[in-house]
């Protein structure tokens, strides 16, 4: 059937003239971009930008120190913050460009201006002594070169199997230490 003037749109009503649905259609997108968003939000939204395949990289005198890849990421360059999806991270101490630490994660809180993330969901490393580390979050504070959690972890090296209540690793001393209740399961 046509939708012509004076005739049925194929379910028994009179059609609407084409102005008429596309008002409507303006209304019902007006109505939905004006619904309330927390102020805060809507600030966050409004200064952010959505980039695909960033790469981070935070360095001090030239030298290369924290590399962050992502497959997303959201920056807010007035907070300096950004939210990284997919992350990977190359964290090294040295000119010489030799790893500390590594790290695969779900996302990343980043502080932009110091450097210092927060690295969540099936974050999974090794240190630059072989120590593989799995855990549900860690934090590095850059200042400090401090990578550490107090979530459960297991931790994996030449000498066995370890649990632990928490871990700190002490990236210039290249010292990984399991914090509470810590359980070892020696390899043969």
């Amino acid at each position: 059937m046509s939708n012509g003037a004076g005739e049925l749109d194929g379910v028994g009503r009179a059609p609407r003239p084409m102005c008429s649905r596309a008002l409507a259609l303006f209304v019902a997108l007006g109505a939905a971009l004006t619904t309330p968003v927390e102020p805060a939000r809507a600030a966050a939204q409004a200064t952010s930008l959505e980039v695909q395949g960033m790469i981070f990289v935070g360095s001090r005198a030239g030298v290369r120190e924290v590399v962050l890849r992502s497959r997303t990421a959201r920056l807010q360059p007035e907070a300096q913050k950004a939210e990284l999806n997919d992350v990977s991270a190359i964290v090294s101490e040295d000119e010489a460009g030799k790893h500390s630490f590594t790290m695969n994660c779900a996302r990343v809180d980043l502080d932009i201006a110091k450097s210092d993330f927060r690295a969540d969901g099936d974050v999974r490393g090794e240190t630059a002594e072989g120590q593989h580390y799995s855990a549900p979050w860690v934090k590095y504070v850059h200042e400090q070169g401090l990578l550490y959690t107090d979530a459960p972890v297991e931790m994996t090296d030449a000498h066995g199997s370890f649990r632990g209540n928490g871990f700190r690793y002490h990236v210039h001393e290249r010292r990984f230490e399991l914090l509470g209740n810590v359980r070892v399961e020696q390899h043969p």
